[in-house]
């Protein structure tokens, strides 16, 4: 039984979680996307993991509201596909959470209203 802790009288305890340690998913977007990424590579690759955790730093002047969209790779139909959006209302520091379970993901800028912005995101499977 993998990925499985025993107590000391050999019984389940429960599933094991592993997670990766953090990565640079997105690094200095100041605008909105204008269209998906043209390819798988572009995304984060979760297979064996469930979830991705996208932490985002924004930072900006004027800055009223960012929407990001999860995008999931179909490779079969070689296209990405929207997931839920977050429409975040201030700037700081923000954890997204999808449930990717093994697909490809990305996290695309929808919409941003305000004078200027920063976003930096990186990225935790688990």
């Amino acid at each position: 039984m993998a990925n499985v802790k025993l107590d000391q009288s050999g019984i389940p305890k429960g599933p094991v979680y592993e997670t990766t340690a953090p990565a640079v998913h997105r690094s200095g977007v100041t605008a909105v996307d204008a269209a998906d990424p043209s390819g798988a590579s572009a995304g984060v690759d979760s297979a064996g993991y469930q979830i991705c955790r996208f932490d985002l730093d924004i930072s900006g002047t004027g800055f009223t509201s960012l929407t990001v969209q999860a995008l999931l790779w179909n490779s079969r139909q070689g296209a990405w596909f929207g997931g839920d959006s977050r429409e975040l209302t201030t700037t700081g520091r923000h954890a997204v959470v999808v449930e990717g379970r093994g697909a490809v993901l990305f996290l695309k800028v929808t919409a941003f209203s305000g004078t200027s912005f920063t976003l930096n995101v990186d990225y935790a499977l688990c």
